[in-house]
């Protein structure tokens, strides 16, 4: 519980994090005000002198554990991403959210709902998960569900097509606790 009442503190501070898939966009995130950098693509090899960049910058480092190439969304995956230090692992099978939190790290469950029918499973899928946090994509929809989407009881990310400064405040209107975005011009919105 420690590792998510930190994240959320520096979610807290900090609205908008950074959404990262390249060595580019990694210094431009650590040169930023975002606290974290959300590493969505990447070679699994070179984690470990990415997460420590991150580290290194005052940053805590989420990495995407479905999508970073070379390591498995299993538990072995996880324990070997929270062994490099990822402080969240993200990913979009609930059954590891617990084996995710027993390793020390911030569970982050991500849901795609590009159909009604993927919200009315949802929360079925989150109460069997458990997980710290969720992200929801794509995010900009959320004000959209704003009205339909059931209380998760978890604080809820969006993540995908939020690009501008009315996006952003659009989403945050909508109860986000944070925004994950790939656009450089929002890292570090909010920043207190």
């Amino acid at each position: 519980m420690r590792a998510t009442g930190e994240f959320l503190a520096r979610l807290e501070r900090s609205r908008c994090c950074a959404a990262i898939v390249s060595d580019e966009q990694l210094d431009l995130a650590l040169a930023s005000r975002t606290p974290i950098v959300f590493v969505l693509r990447g070679n699994g090899l070179a984690l470990g002198p990415c997460i420590r960049r991150i580290h290194d910058a005052g940053k805590l480092a989420a990495v995407h554990l479905d999508l970073v190439n070379g390591v498995r969304a299993d538990p072995r995956g996880v324990e070997w991403l929270a062994q490099l230090g990822a402080d969240a692992i993200i990913s979009s099978h609930g059954r590891l959210m617990p084996v995710i939190r027993n390793e020390g790290a911030v569970a982050i469950l991500r849901l795609l709902l590009s159909r009604r029918t993927h919200l009315d499973t949802a929360f079925t899928a989150v109460s069997r998960a458990g997980p710290d946090i969720i992200e929801v994509l794509p995010g900009v929809i959320l004000p959209s569900l704003a009205t339909i989407m059931p209380d998760f009881g978890v604080p809820l990310l969006a993540g995908g097509f939020v690009r501008t400064e009315a996006d952003a405040e659009d989403v945050l209107a909508a109860g986000a606790a944070g925004i994950t975005t790939s656009a450089p011009n929002l890292w570090g919105m909010y920043a207190a």
